[in-house]
């Protein structure tokens, strides 16, 4: 049996949903030495950074593809480096003035899923109907992107088959569903877990999700 990936998003931004929006970000493999696909959520963690993350967005995903190393070492180059930016720009302002941003990186290689996750940060993985909920806890990894002095990401690896799902999220969604909650909606079809989601969600202001799903097909 060969397993198809399944991927979809949303966004609320401004009260407004929409299928994409300025937080998310996908970048398919492109062959060469690190033929990964990699999938990017971004969230503003201080008041005025919403602006920052769509441009944080696009530096991870572009670093991450110039990178010839391993994935958990392009996954660290690309944050660290979206890290000293904000870090320079911060040190360069009031602090009043001070941005930062949680970022939650997923890349896939085969059938091995693997996760960078820093600052406020939330992911979903169902593996064979066990559901895990994945959130910095690191020293080094909690405080926002652009803000901590020692940086350092969390990292998460699992194998991934058909009929699981990853689910990356912002983080105000942890006070809207306990997991009791996201069980039952991880455990739908790949296709009706976003609608459902949304109906959860659709009163905030600002939302995003990214759901990946594996699903079987016939050989």
């Amino acid at each position: 049996m060969v397993t198809e990936i399944w991927v979809g998003q949303f966004s609320i931004v401004g009260g407004e949903a929409s299928e994409r929006g300025p937080w998310l970000g996908v970048f398919p493999a492109r062959g060469g030495a690190l033929a990964a696909d990699l999938y990017v959520l971004v969230e503003p963690s201080l008041p005025g950074s919403e602006d920052f993350c769509q441009p944080l967005v696009a530096v991870i995903g572009r670093l991450f593809r110039q990178q010839k190393l391993s994935v958990t070492g392009a996954l660290l180059a690309s944050l660290r480096a979206a890290h000293n930016h904000l870090r320079d720009w911060n040190d360069k302002s009031l602090r009043e003035h001070r941005v930062g941003a949680g970022a939650t990186c997923l890349t896939l290689r085969g059938a091995e899923a693997y996760l960078a996750q820093a600052g406020p940060s939330l992911a979903y993985c169902r593996h064979q109907d066990q559901l895990q909920m994945l959130s910095p806890q690191e020293a080094t990894a909690v405080e926002p992107i652009g803000i901590a002095t020692e940086f350092y990401p969390s990292f998460s690896w699992c194998q991934v088959t058909a009929g699981d799902a990853l689910l990356l999220t912002t983080t105000s969604l942890h006070s809207i569903a306990d997991d009791q909650v996201m069980e039952g909606l991880l455990a739908l079809q790949a296709q009706d877990i976003l609608p459902e989601l949304y109906s959860l969600v659709r009163h905030l202001p600002e939302f995003a999700a990214l759901l990946i799903a594996f699903l079987p097909t016939e050989s």
